[in-house]
């Protein structure tokens, strides 16, 4: 065991918190190279933090809650005081043998507030996609409020320039830090989303769930999967599956009717029997910088479930996943999905595709990337 210990400072408890921060944490802990590991988890509310110590009481490291504000210039110095009334309750911490790990750039930002200067270089900044386009695209207020988010946020992209360190999800994504923000290449290391040990290609729950879904071994059937309802899913290409004639388990909270539609949404350690029940999956989304250099966690669960994809080129990492690995199709005419290359789909081997993603995508790969990445700031 390394005489270091690791901070992991996460803004909020967002729809992939179980599937990203748990599982990499709980797995960094297993592996005992740690002396102590804390994750300060920003939360909104009362009922945020009741939810949490109920849902997650089973964590073997330990929690530190605090209080999260909204993204904007006037709530600044709110979450910097927040954020440091967390830090003292470490009272007694070694912050020179101490890594920082912060799960996007407003975290690091704020965290660099409120820690001595002797430490910003033991911060690692996790950068999960491009920020600023997407409060630009996808969030709707009036003119004067979305400026100030996006000023904010722009900000705290800037301040990666003073970080050493930085992960990002995907090569896209560091190019866009690398031309838009200065940031110098040596300092980026892409890390991407990685899907949870449960993802993996298995044929008894498969006939399971489809027994369950009245399904034949000849019906095929197509998944979406959404842990939320945010615009840049496009919940709403399923229908065109649909209309199609094809079988669709549309698994989100948003509900989408169609007799060709079956409308679940489980929890989240059932949600690999039902990736593994389909026979491909969907994933599209419409062309921006946001999507672009995206590493869709969704993604990530599909293809080490051994799922084929069905996706438009609109997602780099995904583009050359499919390209390289042959597990899917590329098309940005939906018209060309038909029976035919459906049937091509289902013939791909699941195993030889979910034992390719997990050496790719999953968690011990994932992992073991921070992990290099910790040594290279501080000595483990």
């Amino acid at each position: 065991m390394s005489p270091a210990n690791l901070i992991y400072v996460c803004d909020g408890m967002g729809s992939v918190f179980d599937s990203q921060v748990v599982s990499s944490l709980q797995s960094i802990y297993d592996k005992n190279v740690f002396n102590e590991i804390f994750m300060l988890l920003g939360v909104r509310n009362k009922e945020e933090e009741d939810n949490f110590k109920i849902n997650y009481n089973h964590l073997k490291f330990k929690t530190v809650t605090y209080k999260t504000y909204p993204n904007y210039p006037v709530f600044n110095s709110l979450s910097h005081f927040s954020l440091n009334k967390a830090f003292k309750k470490l009272d007694g911490l070694d912050m020179n043998i101490t890594l920082f790990h912060t799960r996007g750039e407003m975290s690091a930002c704020h965290l660099m507030n409120i820690l001595d200067k002797i430490y910003h270089k033991n911060i690692l900044a996790d950068v999960r996609g491009a920020s600023v386009e997407e409060i630009e695209e996808f969030y709707y207020s009036n003119g004067l409020l979305k400026s100030l988010k996006i000023k904010n946020s722009r900000n705290a992209v800037k301040n990666l320039s003073n970080i050493k360190t930085i992960s990002v999800v995907s090569d896209s994504l560091k190019k866009y830090l690398i031309e838009n923000f200065n940031i110098i290449d040596r300092s980026l290391f892409v890390t991407p989303c990685l899907a949870g040990s449960g993802f993996i290609y298995n044929t008894v729950r498969r006939y399971e769930i489809r027994r369950e879904l009245n399904l034949n071994d000849e019906d095929t059937l197509i998944i979406f999967a959404s842990g939320g309802t945010a615009a840049w899913q496009n919940n709403e290409i399923i229908l065109r599956f649909a209309e199609k004639d094809f079988k669709v388990l549309n698994l989100s909270k948003k509900e989408i009717r169609n007799n060709n539609i079956i409308n679940m949404f489980v929890d989240y350690s059932e949600i690999p029997a039902y990736l593994n029940a389909a026979d491909a999956a969907v994933i599209w989304r419409d062309k921006s910088i946001v999507n672009k250099v995206a590493s869709p966690v969704k993604f990530s669960e599909y293809i080490c479930c051994g799922l084929p994809v069905i996706a438009n080129s609109s997602v780099d990492m995904i583009t050359e996943y499919l390209t390289n690995y042959d597990c899917g199709i590329l098309i940005d005419n939906f018209d060309e999905i038909n029976v035919s290359n459906l049937t091509k789909l289902k013939q791909k081997d699941r195993k030889k595709i979910s034992e390719s993603a997990i050496k790719n995508f999953g968690i011990e790969t994932v992992v073991d990337k921070y992990l290099k990445i910790y040594s290279s700031i501080i000595n483990l």
